[in-house]
């Protein structure tokens, strides 16, 4: 009988919680490696990723738990949709499989690095061309044909009405001072209709700051690649600018209209209070993040006026 190298049962919260899974992790390595023939002379840990994730020469494996085999299966199924279509790369799925109960994948390895390596070094002009970058990237993945996706396919409008349900208790969880909290009902009074027509495209999902590779070439930094589409689901477009908006561009007004214009999104004062109220619905974006620790009840406003300024 083979002996079993990972667990069949493991919570994880946060990276620190991989900790004493780190021997287990690298005989499963070493068994992925033989079994798809990986001879890189060097290998390391990604610093971020919520599962473990060994990068090699020119492959990357990933490496998931039970309870995200689903996260897995819908970003090989995203991945193999939107290769060769971008504007910038995102990685070939070379190879997927199990071991024990947990599932991996092994990529091609993308050129760069991320922005939350590269974005503190940037100067205006670098971070609106490459905000513009990314929203050239978003619509081209926008772009991609839905056809064969149904797995990823969701009520669009029921996830609205989930997020709505869940809003309150997500930001106060994460800090949204309780006058805030209070707010947000009215920023959603404010912003209906939240979907305003039909559109369903195949989105990211969750395009920050650590899944964007940008390279210097001379003086100039640009978008290379994508990466990590894990979240990837169909759904309205719009949906797409609330990562991106607050972790790429940041609150640079030049830098937001470049990617809103490459990405033909036109913020005017309708759509502004629409991509506030989802910039508070998206299952991800914490705002009290953004936010001073003694912010006060119009501090939803304060970042309507900051991330999504009107043209």
């Amino acid at each position: 009988m083979r002996e079993t190298l990972l667990p069949d049962q493991v919570a994880i919260h946060t990276r620190a919680d991989l900790a004493p899974l780190e021997p287990a992790f690298a005989s499963a390595l070493a068994v992925i490696r033989a079994r798809h023939g990986l001879t890189s002379e060097t290998v390391s840990r990604a610093e971020t990723g919520s599962s473990p994730v060994f990068l090699l020469d020119d492959c990357a494996v990933k490496l998931v738990p039970p309870q995200w085999r689903m996260e897995l299966d819908r970003e090989v199924l995203a991945l193999e949709a939107a290769h060769d279509k971008l504007t910038v790369r995102t990685p070939a799925v070379r190879a997927t499989g199990t071991i024990d109960a947990w599932t991996y994948m092994v990529t091609e390895r993308c050129a760069g690095v991320s922005m939350k390596v590269a974005g503190p070094s940037m100067d205006a002009g670098a971070r609106r061309r490459v905000s513009a970058q990314v929203g050239e990237a978003l619509a081209s993945l926008h772009g991609v044909s839905t056809r064969g996706l149904d797995a990823l396919r969701c009520d669009w409008r029921e996830f609205a009405r989930a997020r709505i349900a869940a809003v309150q208790g997500f930001q106060r969880r994460t800090g949204l001072h309780e006058s805030a909290v209070e707010r947000i009902a009215a920023v959603l009074e404010e912003a209906a209709p939240l979907i305003v027509d039909d559109r369903r495209a195949l989105l990211h999902g969750d395009l920050h700051h650590e899944h964007a590779l940008v390279e210097r070439d001379g003086d100039r930094w640009n978008l290379v690649g994508v990466i990590d589409f894990g979240d990837a689901v169909i759904g309205h477009p719009e949906y797409d600018l609330v990562t991106p908006a607050f972790f790429v561009a940041g609150p640079d007004r030049g830098a937001l209209l470049a990617m809103f214009d490459a990405m033909g999104f036109v913020c005017d004062e309708r759509s502004s209070r629409r991509l506030a109220a989802w910039s508070a619905l998206h299952q991800y974006n914490a705002l009290a993040r953004f936010l001073p620790a003694n912010h006060r009840a119009d501090a939803l406003d304060e970042l309507r006026a900051r991330y999504w300024p009107t043209v």
